[in-house]
């Protein structure tokens, strides 16, 4: 089922960017003169911001990651000989480390993939952890009632949550070549992934060493809940427009 209030939500589609990736000395993605590129910020729903403000509480998200082990695509297209549809996979030489950034007109990974028009791509993140560190990483503060702070952690160890975005376009094809270079800009509202935890559950959570640590091992309640709601939102719908 796709969900249209979603935690990833296209900003923009950017055409004829020179991208700059951040992973410069890394093989080229894909195959192919079509070039894709994808970044990911934290917003509070209503503006790009790199901190997102949850609603109804005391906390502030800052920073985060996710890591990709491989893309799956799947896209229909035209090319002069007609129209296509294919299936694509994409393995990273090395798992790669996403980090939730303001957007500074660099992208966080572009892929190839091959030159002509298209109707709808349909892409599948799957994520890992690596390393003894997560999947999926978020930190951030809370401020008690009394005045104090204390940073948080939220740490989601596993594969089983993976991200699909589908793209399209608004019943017509949108290029994608060596000179149209779509950027797909996502962005993580903090609303959704903490939904439903109230102010009263993080005044009760547990500190470890100062921080409010958010895990499979640690406030498990509020882990829970925040982790079904990265599960229920995975499933996003984006619509292009020109």
């Amino acid at each position: 089922m796709k969900i249209s209030k979603n935690i990833l939500k296209l900003l923009t589609l950017a055409l004829a960017i020179g991208f700059t990736s951040c992973n410069n000395d890394d093989d080229p993605l894909g195959s192919g003169e079509g070039k894709l590129g994808f970044a990911f910020v934290l917003n509070n729903g209503t503006q790009s911001s790199q901190n997102g403000r949850v609603a109804n509480s005391n906390l502030t998200i800052e920073s985060g990651f996710i890591q990709i082990k491989e893309l799956e695509l799947e896209v229909e297209g035209r090319r002069e000989s007609g129209n296509f549809s294919k299936e694509i996979e994409i393995k990273f030489n090395d798992i790669r480390k996403i980090s939730f950034n303001e957007f500074d007109e660099s992208t966080d990974f572009i892929i190839n993939i091959e030159a002509g028009e298209y109707r709808e791509i349909e892409i599948e993140l799957d994520l890992i952890d690596y390393r003894n560190e997560p999947s999926i990483f978020i930190e951030g503060t809370y401020s008690f009632a009394d005045g104090s702070t204390a940073p948080l952690i939220y740490e989601y160890f596993g594969d089983d949550i993976d991200f699909e975005v589908e793209i399209e376009s608004e019943g017509q094809f949108f290029t994608i070549d060596a000179r149209n270079n779509p950027l797909a800009l996502f962005e993580i509202n903090a609303n959704n992934w903490f939904r439903g935890i109230s102010d009263a559950d993080f005044e009760s959570a547990e500190l470890v060493n100062g921080t409010l640590l958010i895990n499979r091992n640690t406030n498990r309640n509020i882990y829970n809940r925040v982790s079904d709601n990265i599960e229920e939102f995975a499933d996003i719908e984006i619509e292009l427009k020109n």
